[in-house]
This record gives structure tokens, sequence and C-alpha cells, in this order.
């Protein structure tokens, strides 16, 4: 236990290095307009910006996040850990960026209710009002980044053969995604007329269809901690695959919803992604950093656990050094 302890608060202090020094690295906030289907506004600006406002936001989101991330896996899969969010907050840090709020912050919240409503929903007494609930975030989600309208069919058949009254479920399903989507139009139709509530129609498409804007930006350090956090992945999710039938009934089915999140949004993000530097590690690592702590939280993966903790945390100083001094 006090190892486990040890890694908390070591992982802890070095995520709080990498935020502070986040700042003296002259980070840019991401551009906004790339990804949310609304006008350019004083607004949001100040939201999405070098701002106090957005430098607030972005810590309150991440905290908000990493605690939501902890009641998840309280809820459904390994139970009581609190190095699980103290990961996420350190592999999110990695990224200067994040510290300025985004509408990546909003979709990653928005993302992980929208799965526990969905566990809720396949674990416990199928109660419509959760699945509804599930597919309202998922919709409000889109509304700060379109192209995940793209696989609600692919989310719907997550739960549909183990459904009892399939008609119901899909049409909850399509209520609760359209729900948000009709209520942002008609308070466009409400304040701006026909004119505003067309104008956000054109973004909204013109997002969902904004294929192959990519740009790249690697360093060494940073091709290398990619490639080692990946290769833990695939470990991980190989170590996650052969236990499954082991697990219980609720903590195999939760596993499966993880691993389609984290395939769905990896896909989305592979086709729209705009700016590797932007933060899409914040809804990315939600789903890695529970699928990582399935292997990493197993006493008989210390070693492996060691290696992990180790090499990521020399890899994230070394490259915010690199960056300091650059």
């Amino acid at each position: 236990m006090s190892r486990i302890n040890g890694r908390t608060i070591v992982l802890l202090i070095l995520a709080v290095v990498l935020y502070v020094s986040a700042f003296f690295t002259g980070p840019e906030p991401m551009d906004y307009e790339a990804v949310l289907p609304f006008s350019t506004s004083i607004f949001f600006d100040a939201l999405f910006g070098a701002t106090t406002l957005s430098y607030i936001l972005s810590m309150v989101f991440l905290i908000f996040i990493a605690a939501s991330v902890y009641s998840f896996n309280l809820m459904f899969t390994t139970g009581i850990n609190y190095l699980l969010p103290v990961l996420y907050l350190f592999l999110v840090l990695y990224n200067p960026r994040v510290i300025f709020f985004s509408p990546l912050h909003i979709v990653a919240l928005l993302l992980l209710w929208s799965l526990v409503f969905s566990a809720r929903y396949r674990n416990f007494v199928q109660n419509l009002s959760a699945n509804y609930l599930s597919f309202f975030l998922f919709g409000a989600a889109s509304l700060f980044y379109p192209p995940m309208l793209w696989i609600f069919p692919l989310v719907i058949l997550l739960n549909i053969r183990a459904s009892e009254e399939k008609p119901k479920y899909v049409f909850t399903s399509l209520l609760g995604m359209l729900t948000p989507l009709v209520m942002a139009g008609a308070i466009c139709y409400i304040f701006g007329g026909s004119n505003l509530l067309n104008g956000l129609g054109t973004s909204f498409w013109s997002s969902m269809i904004a294929f192959g804007r990519h740009a790249f930006d690697f360093s060494a350090v940073e091709i290398a901690s990619g490639l080692f956090l990946t290769g833990f992945v695939f470990i991980s999710l190989f170590y996650l695959l052969s236990n499954i039938n082991r697990y219980k009934i609720v903590h195999s089915n939760t596993s499966i919803r993880i691993l389609s999140f984290a395939l769905l949004t990896t896909l989305v993000f592979a086709v729209f992604l705009t700016d590797n530097r932007d933060p899409y590690g914040v809804v990315l690592l939600v789903p890695i950093s529970l699928i990582l702590f399935e292997y990493l939280s197993s006493p008989k993966n210390n070693k492996g656990a060691t290696i992990f903790y180790v090499v990521i945390s020399s890899l994230a100083i070394i490259s915010r050094i690199i960056v300091l001094v650059r």
C-alpha cells in the first residue's frame, strides 16, 4: 500500500511541476474555430484564449475530469485507487497547451459522463432515462466537436444487443442525441433569427466534413514518449483482453465500453485532427488511462508498472527541459 501511495505522491508532484513549467514554455491556445461550430466572439476569445479565465477554467475542468475518472473506476472497474486520477492529470499535462481552456475540455467531461450513464444502463436495471442521459451528453459533446456525430450509429450498437426493449432503446437514443442540437438551434433562432440558425447549420456541417487538416510537428523526445506510451497501451490492452472473462460481469461489460470509447475517439481524431499540439489528449487519455490502469494496478505487474512510471516520468521531464531551454 505504501508503494502505491508513494507513486501517487511522486506522480502528483511531477504533474504540478509540468503544470507550472508549462507557463514558461510560451504555448499558444488552440484555434477553437477549427473545431467549434460557432462564430468568433469576444466571449469565446475570453473563454478559450490566453486569459486568466481560460487558465482557471482549464484547471477546474481537469480536476473535474480526473475526479470523474476516479468515480467511474470506483463504480464499475478496479475500485478505490487515488493513483488513477493522478495518472490522468500527469499524462494530460505533458502537453503545455492544456493550460488553456478549450472545447476539448468540455467534450472530455461530457463524453466521460455519457459513458457513465451508458454503463449504468447496461449493467443495472435497464432504465431508459439513463440511456437518454447518455445520448443527451453525447449530443451535447458533439456541439463542441461536431465530427463526433459520425460515430453515433456505432455508439448505438454498443447496447442494442443487450437491450430488452430495442425500439424504445433506439428511440430514446435518437431523442437524447437530438435534444441538445435542437435546443442549440432554437436558441440561435430566438436570438438571431433564421440567419444565425442557418449560419450555425453551415458551420456545423463544415466542421463535420473537414477531413485531413493535419499539421504534425513532433520532437524526437515526443516521438519516443508517444511510442513508449503506445507500447504500454497495447501491453495493457492485451492484459485486459486476456483477463476480461475472469472479471465480474459489471467490470467485464464496462471494460468493453472503455475499449470502444478509446477506439472510436481515436478513429475520429485520426481523421479530423488539425494540430497535434492541440490538447486532444484531454479526451483520448480518459479511456487510455483506464486501460493502462488495468495493467498497472495489478500486483503481479509491479515490475512493469515501475518501468512505466520511471521511463514516462523521465521522458516528460526531459521533454519539458528541452522546450524550456530551446
